[in-house]
Parts: C-alpha cells; sequence; structure tokens
C-alpha cells in the first residue's frame, strides 16, 4: 500500500539499516546494506519480518563478511522476485524459477548464462534499470543496448519483413509470448474482502482463487499472455493524494505513448486489478497502517488502520471509507524465449489473435488497412 507507517516491514527490501520512519539519513554509508547483494553463502537475504532491515540474529555475520563476492541472480532475486509478500507476487516475469532456470523459461539466463547485471550495468554502484512502478532510473536499461535496430537476417523475406516491424513494436512484444511460466503471479488482490478466515475457493494447476484474513481475495494465475499498449519510456504515475475514479477504474502507473508517437513502440504488460480503500469525502486513496500496534494485520479495523496511516502519510482522513478499483500495469522485460517460441505472424495477424489492433489505435489488422506511417492523427 504503501511505506509510510509500514516502514519497518517495508525496508526489509527497500535495503537499509534501521529504516523506521521519515527521518532515516540517507547520506550516512553506515545505513547501506552492503551484505544483501554481496552475500555468496545463501545465508543472509531472507531478512526477519518487521525488523527495519536488520539482518536475522541466527545469520553468522563474520561468515557472510569473509565470503562476500560478486551478486548473483538469487542476491537480486531475494527482493526483487518476492516484492508484494511473495515469489512473484508483484512483476510476473520475475520469480524464484530465475534461480536456475532452463531455455524455455529464460533464454539469456539459460542459454546465455547471464547474471542479472549483464543487462543492468553499473557504475559507481548505481544500477541501471527504470521502475515502472516508481520514478526510479539509474541509467536506461534497452534491447538495443546489445542487440541492432534491425535485428533479424535481411536476407530472408520473411525475417526483413520482421524488422520493419521494429519501429512499432518492441522487442519484448514477440519475445514474451507467455509470462508467470513457472510460478502463479497474482492478477486480482481484493483487499476489501479482508477480515475473513483464510480459505482456498479454488485450485489447479494454473490458478488459485483464496481468501486471506489479511490480504481479501487473492486471484493469482500462471502461463499467462500479456496485454499490449503504446509505451514511449515513461509512465504516468498516481501519487499520494491525487484524486481517484470512485465509479471507475484508477490507473496506478499508465504508460505515456500511443500510436501517434513516434518514439511509443507495442509493449508487453501483466495487468494487475486491485480493489482498494479510498477517502469517500476527499476522494483518494487511503494510506494505511498495515503492521505492528493499530495496524490492519493486528486489529483488522480499516477505520484504525487509516487514521494512523494517513497520519504518517500527512494526509487528511476523513472517516468514511469506500473500496474503489485500481489498475496497475507491470512491463514485461524477463523470461525471455527462445527464438523458435517467439510470436509468429499468425500469432497477430489472425482474427483469433493475441492483438487488438483497433484497441491500439489503427483500424483494423495493419496488414491489411495499413501501419501507423498511413495513418493521419
Amino acid at each position: 500500500m504503501s511505506i509510510e507507517s509500514n516502514w519497518c516491514s517495508c525496508t526489509k527490501c527497500h535495503t537499509g539499516y534501521g529504516w523506521k520512519d521519515d527521518e532515516f539519513d540517507f547520506k550516512n554509508m553506515e545505513n547501506i546494506d552492503c551484505l544483501i547483494c554481496h552475500d555468496t553463502t545463501g545465508t543472509y537475504g531472507k531478512k526477519k519480518k518487521n525488523n527495519c532491515g536488520f539482518p536475522n540474529d541466527s545469520v553468522n555475520l563474520m561468515k557472510v563478511a569473509q565470503q562476500v563476492g560478486l551478486p548473483t541472480r538469487s542476491n537480486c532475486g531475494s527482493c526483487h522476485w518476492y516484492g508484494g509478500g511473495g515469489d512473484n507476487v508483484k512483476h510476473g516475469d520475475m520469480s524464484s524459477a530465475l534461480a536456475d532456470p532452463d531455455r524455455v523459461q529464460d533464454f539469456h539466463m539459460d542459454g546465455l548464462g547471464f547474471t542479472c547485471q549483464e543487462c543492468h550495468t553499473t557504475r559507481k554502484h548505481r544500477i541501471a534499470g527504470r521502475s515502472t512502478t516508481s520514478a526510479v532510473s539509474e541509467g536506461t536499461v534497452t534491447c538495443l543496448d546489445c542487440h541492432e535496430k534491425t535485428p533479424h537476417d535481411p536476407s530472408s523475406q520473411l525475417l526483413s519483413s520482421l524488422n520493419d516491424h521494429c519501429d512499432a513494436i518492441a522487442c519484448q512484444t514477440c519475445h514474451i509470448p507467455k509470462y508467470a511460466k513457472a510460478v502463479k503471479t497474482v492478477m486480482l488482490w481484493d483487499w476489501s474482502q479482508s477480515g475473513q478466515e483464510d480459505k482456498m475457493l479454488i485450485e489447479t494447476e494454473k490458478m488459485v482463487k483464496q481468501l486471506s484474513k489479511k490480504k481479501g481475495l487473492l486471484i493469482k494465475e500462471k502461463a499467462l499472455k500479456p496485454s499490449y499498449e503504446w509505451y514511449n519510456g515513461q509512465h504516468r504515475r498516481y501519487l499520494k493524494g491525487d484524486p481517484v475514479d470512485m465509479d471507475g477504474v484508477t490507473d496506478m502507473n499508465l504508460p505515456n505513448g500511443g500510436i501517434y508517437d513516434p518514439q511509443a513502440r507495442i509493449t508487453p504488460y501483466k495487468l494487475m486489478t486491485g480493489i482498494e480503500p479510498a477517502d469517500l469525502k476527499n476522494g483518494y486513496l487511503i494510506v494505511p497502517q498495515l503492521f505492528g500496534e493499530g495496524g490492519y494485520f493486528m486489529d483488522f479495523d480499516w477505520y484504525q488502520a487509516a487514521e494512523n496511516g494517513m497520519k504518517a502519510a500527512g494526509l487528511d482522513f476523513s472517516g468514511r471509507i469506500r473500496f474503489v478499483e485500481t489498475r496497475m500495469h507491470w512491463r514485461l522485460n524477463h523470461e525471455i524465449a527462445p527464438a523458435n517460441e517467439a510470436l509468429s505472424c499468425l500469432d497477430c495477424h489472425h482474427p483469433d489473435g493475441v492483438m487488438d489492433f483497433k484497441a491500439l489505435g489503427y483500424e483494423g489488422d495493419p496488414a491489411v488497412t495499413g501501419g501507423r506511417d498511413t495513418l493521419e492523427p
């Protein structure tokens, strides 16, 4: 929901020692947790909950410090795979399966043996990457860092035509035909149904529907087809205190771009639906306290949780709560498939294809009606 009033839980991953309130000193080098990235023993990463970023008491810090090394995928994954309180909850394409994937799971990480820093290059501890969900960037990572703008064999008529697609389609669109291949990801998180006893409603190989007393109704799925949006490298993010659509859907991080934007490419996303508490009178999302005394997970009282959380967030709470629908776009970049499993022509250019061309702004299938270069704004 928000780090404010929930610091000591969130800062398990938003790494640093002792980040317990809004007075944390980011300039103090002693607050930097070096071992979370450089531990090679595999004993350090699973930190204790609600401990403000400090390691578990059981960790042999001397042993860990004497065996530091370059980060592995598991170092990065100790936080990035488990954001949101579980394996692959948030991203959809980042799970514990990437610790040792096969070629089908992720070609770069198995077929080529890539570590995370092969793409997320680092200079002076600034790690390249652009967040989908927050305005954080220490350098952009794109496929063009390694691949040419027209990467397909021009001597082949078919592959040459794919090069023409690169002006309008992101590489990931064809090369991530499915996501959440091995580990289910949350597609619906309905907080309004929390407070009920834990109960498994449906459990199959591909889908889980369950009630969690703490978190509400959760639907998790795997082996999913992406949704597609125009994206020009930026998102419009919901900020604390922004108005919400009380009767419709509020986008938390809608991609920027459109069919007439020459910088935009059709890009694959996981779309995650949330049902979240909002302040009915003030018309914005509530920042609730979840953890600790007075937190929702202890008392299951939304009004007390809202009062405490909004005070920490510096927002007025009217005392009136209504649950509203939100939507979050999680851009897909991992779980790259081998070339022979990428989307083929008919996967898109077919009446039942994966691409809704009219929703993207085309008159119809651009193979028939023409590409965006033929359209008039």
